[in-house]
């Protein structure tokens, strides 16, 4: 063992070098987001682990930034409340409980050794764990678990704290390593698990940055994925110090459309920067992007309509000033209040929804906030809690309708003031259901159990697109291919928009179904889309077929069936 890790060399954690690794390490993370979203298993426009678990490292980074205490105990709760605010996706909850974990074992620390912040990483892996109703092996509470484990080795070796990193990374590595075999659908792939990868390169920022002191540093290669760029990283330790960043202004607005698409905006603004996302929602487009040259991208996106709620900050400035009053720039989403009521009901109800004609139905039936989010787009933690504090009720129930916003709506029950439940609706269909089942009349706990068993009676079919090359069954799916889906399994592919369709139907359709409800996408016409209702009509005369607008981007039909 050399000298660099043993006892006595860098064995002692202060609250700065704690903010040097958040920081840092966020940083780090982000010139590796795509990599981590390219292994997403299933090839379909869905919330990717990478997007998820940055947004959560960027709210954890701004509570980093603004404190200028001296007490570690103090900043990893501050970081551990920001991260688990920010929180989106299931990647970005269970990161936020390792970092609230790790708090937790912090509580009244000034600084820390090896051993303690060995122990307060098992607070993270419990606390991990206890997240997630039914923990699965094979994915990032496997590499949390393994890594943990490292590095308690580590310490009983009598490592220092660098020492004890290295130990859980190459833990953490052998541990990701063995997750392809330990889920079939990661074998099938040929991949890793994403969130694993994650947090292995989340820890190996944390240590690159503690190790190092200089103003501006440009790290190599991530080695848990060798291939990928990275990302400056910088010393916060006694006077702010200057960050050099190519793309130094973070620049975020609302655009109201002028007409009714925002065909290629995407396209064309990831030519001015990185850390691009365009939320869409037929009529509105939320844009966030890191850019040398925010006068092109409001030039780009005045060609779309009307701005508003315009923000461009300095991501320099930011970093070396305190900002305490400042919220992070992707961290809210749109909250769309229902219509006024004379009358509330005893019971307030969220929904998240994506696509202007779902919102419409849903306040049409009885919904009170809608949450902009979805496929691609997931709210975080502050974005629901927010909508269940804008409710005149004092109690809520959350529809996620995506089973990657369940577990982040699971963590508003804790963190509201209000009573809240969360029905775990994982698609629109599923929530329209759900509402039609509401009364507000009733109780609480009388709506969940009749909005519950109403989930029963309806199935959900999507028709989307590949995003990438894939494995289906043995059989070779191509990039851009018309895939129809429903629950987790991808059930047909096909060349043409509409043989998916068809094949998607006939096979969700029995003997047992009474009407197919078809909800036609943004990028669908309502001349195609009777088309395909006359389609199913005709094969199915005994079928009550209707159509709607749904209005969602990435999925050009949604099917409830019932």
């Amino acid at each position: 063992m050399s000298t660099a890790t043993k006892k006595g060399f860098g064995d002692t954690l202060h609250a700065n070098d704690f903010k040097k690794m958040i920081l840092g390490a966020t940083l780090f993370f982000e010139r590796e987001v795509e990599k981590i979203n390219s292994l997403n298993v299933f090839p379909v426009p869905d919330g990717d682990t990478g997007t998820n678990m940055i947004m959560t490292l960027k709210a954890a980074a701004e509570g980093s930034s603004s404190y200028n205490g001296q007490s570690v105990g103090e900043l990893s709760e501050i970081v551990a409340s920001k991260a688990l605010m920010g929180a989106r996706g299931n990647s970005g909850v269970i990161l936020s409980q390792i970092l609230r974990g790790i708090a937790r074992g912090l509580r009244k620390k000034e600084h820390i050794s090896s051993g303690e912040l060995s122990k307060a990483f098992q607070y993270g892996v419990v606390y991990a764990y206890k997240a997630v109703s039914k923990p699965v092996e094979g994915t990032i509470l496997t590499v949390a678990r393994e890594m943990a484990r490292g590095i308690c080795s580590a310490v009983r070796k009598g490592d220092n704290l660098h020492g004890s990193m290295e130990e859980a990374i190459k833990s953490g590595k052998t541990a990701l390593d063995k997750t392809t075999d330990m889920l079939p659908a990661l074998k099938e792939a040929g991949v890793v698990d994403a969130g694993g990868l994650g947090l292995l390169v989340f820890v190996e920022g944390c240590l690159y940055a503690l190790k190092r002191s200089v103003t501006e540093i440009l790290p190599p290669k991530s080695t848990a994925f060798p291939e990928s760029a990275a990302s400056s990283v910088i010393s916060v330790t006694g006077k702010p110090e200057t960050l050099i960043l190519d793309q130094p202004y973070c620049t975020e607005m609302l655009v109201k459309a002028k007409s009714k698409t925002f065909n290629h905006l995407k396209e064309k603004l990831s030519t001015y920067g990185s850390s691009l996302l365009v939320a869409t929602d037929n009529s509105m487009a939320k844009i966030h992007i890191h850019t040398a040259t925010p006068d092109l991208v409001l030039k780009t996106a005045l060609e779309y309509g009307s701005l508003h709620d315009i923000k461009i900050d300095n991501m320099v400035d930011q970093h070396s000033q305190t900002t305490a009053s400042s919220s992070s720039p992707i961290e809210s989403a749109v909250i769309l209040p229902g219509p006024d009521r004379q009358e509330a009901g005893m019971v307030g109800i969220i929904s998240v929804s994506f696509g202007e004609g779902f919102r419409e139905i849903f306040l049409s039936l009885g919904a009170d906030e809608i949450v902009f989010g979805g496929q691609t787009m997931n709210p975080n933690v502050k974005d629901l809690l927010s909508a269940v504090d804008n409710l005149p009720q004092d109690s809520a129930i959350i529809l996620p309708n995506n089973k990657n916003i369940i577990l982040v709506a699971e963590q508003v029950k804790d963190l509201a003031t209000k009573q809240v439940e969360v029905l775990e609706t994982k698609t629109l269909p599923e929530g329209l259901a759900a509402l039609l089942a509401y009364n507000s009349h009733q109780t609480l706990n009388d709506n969940m159990e009749s909005m519950k068993e109403s989930l029963k009676q309806v199935t959900t079919g999507l028709v989307t697109y590949a995003t990438r090359n894939a494995v289906i069954k043995g059989e070779e799916v191509k990039h851009g291919q018309y895939l129809g889906l429903t629950g987790d399994e991808i059930i047909t592919f096909e060349k043409t928009l509409n043989l998916a369709a068809l094949d998607l139907a006939r096979n969700i359709l029995d003997g047992n179904k009474d009407i197919i409800t078809i909800f036609y996408g943004r990028d669908i016409n309502r001349k195609d889309a009777s088309v395909l209702a006359a389609a199913i009509e005709q094969e199915y005369p005994e079928l009550e077929v209707e159509l709607h607008y749904g209005g969602q981007p990435l999925y050009y039909y949604i099917f409830s069936v019932e």
